[in-house]
């Protein structure tokens, strides 16, 4: 914590603004949505994966993490055993220091759509409702300003778009080209 001015140190909003950040800093966190969080959670979870990659590969499964989320993919046998494999998992977690939560934890048939940030049943791709929101929200912002669409007076309001068009972009290109012209008919207003 940096040192506070003689004036600050009578200043009643910098002595709350202080214990407010003395607070937060006590427990243990990182920023989340930092460009470092992807490769910080990679670092933190690399024994993790590699032990995991391991148990899956042991039973006929693939392994994939996003972020937080783990997926498991199998054939007809490895389902049957889901259960029992999930258990492993959650020891493993522990084991590594993480905590899983079972409130979320879910087995996904080859039939459903099997979300995992990203849906995930042939190739990884951002859910089309959001993609739909997204396009008419850009649509509407290129028509009508940037303003009329934010409802909730983001100062950051066409950054936030253009990180939500390179997420579509980086999942699936060929879903980008059509945001991309819309948010450089944004970005020309």
């Amino acid at each position: 914590m940096p040192c506070l001015s003689f004036v600050e140190q009578y200043d009643p909003h910098a002595l709350a603004t202080r214990a407010r950040i003395r607070h937060r800093l006590r427990h243990r966190h990182l920023a989340q949505g930092a460009p470092t969080s992807p490769a910080l959670a990679n670092l933190a979870s690399y024994r993790f994966d590699a032990r995991v990659a391991g148990a899956a590969k042991a039973v006929g499964a693939t392994y994939t993490r996003y972020a937080d989320d783990l997926a498991f993919s199998g054939d007809t046998d490895f389902g049957r055993e889901a259960q029992r494999f999930q258990v492993l998992v959650a020891t493993i977690a522990l084991e590594e220091g993480f905590l899983v939560n079972h409130h979320k934890t879910r087995v996904m048939r080859e039939s459903q759509r099997q979300h995992l940030g990203l849906v995930t049943n042939q190739q990884p791709n951002v859910p089309r409702r959001t993609r739909e929101l997204l396009e008419a929200t850009l649509t509407n912002a290129a028509r009508h300003g940037l303003a009329s669409q934010n409802r909730r007076a983001n100062p950051h309001f066409l950054e936030s778009l253009r990180g939500q068009v390179a997420w579509v972009a980086q999942a699936n290109p060929d879903h980008a080209r059509k945001l991309r012209d819309l948010l450089r008919a944004c970005e020309g207003q």
